[in-house]
């Protein structure tokens, strides 16, 4: 899937990547860790790809206090928030954690 367009605004425009920016170094180290765990986990010689990761990364952030506490005062309660926030980390850090 990967980050879409419709996600990337949908993100901004609720002010997700203002998030994203003041903890960027938590996401870093979370995605560096998920691709390793991936990296890994998968078969040898697979090719991992960003999608890989983000799935991989939805778990952690349903349950990570700093991207539901935004939620919850957005009063964002849709589940896909975990997923797209996932896909857009993963988009922008990708050249420095893959």
């Amino acid at each position: 899937m990967g980050l879409t367009v419709k996600m990337q605004q949908m993100l901004e425009g609720y002010g997700l990547d203002a998030l994203f920016d003041e903890h960027r170094e938590q996401w870093k180290e979370a995605a560096k860790r998920t691709h390793t765990f991936v990296t890994l986990s998968f078969p040898d010689e697979s090719t991992i790809r960003r999608d890989d990761v983000a799935e991989s990364m939805v778990s952690m952030l349903e349950v990570n206090e700093e991207l539901q506490g935004a939620l919850a005062v957005k009063k964002l309660k849709q589940k896909y928030w975990a997923t797209y926030f996932a896909h857009y980390i993963v988009d922008k850090l990708w050249d420095e954690i893959s």
